[in-house]
């Protein structure tokens, strides 16, 4: 095998567009319970805590996407730079926007 030709399963590369696609809502979801109290306030009341619901939520749409992009073969056919590469850019700007979030607000 040659690494110019490596492809990623199905269930991997379909789980890795599920936590890049992951990491960005919960970024999203990260700055917008904040700046909306009824929404932090809402979750408290479901999870105990706000943070303990948005891990639930996290985890249940990682495991729920994971499964519909493994499913789909939509992750499958991506050419595995532009997965890898899609992945590490989410990390980043989730990276950047909570710094630049929890230092303004």
């Amino acid at each position: 095998m040659n690494a110019e030709n490596a492809r990623p399963g199905r269930a991997s590369a379909g789980f890795a567009l599920a936590a890049a696609t992951t990491i960005l809502f919960s970024t999203v979801l990260a700055c917008v319970k904040d700046a909306y109290k009824p929404l932090s306030n809402y979750m408290n009341s479901v999870g105990w805590h706000n943070w303990i619901t948005h891990g639930f939520v996290d985890v249940i749409l990682f495991a729920v996407l994971g499964m519909i992009f493994s499913k789909s073969g939509l992750a499958e056919r991506m050419a595995p730079r532009r997965l890898i590469s899609f992945l590490v850019t989410a990390v980043i700007v989730s990276g950047v926007g909570l710094f630049v979030w929890y230092a303004i607000f």
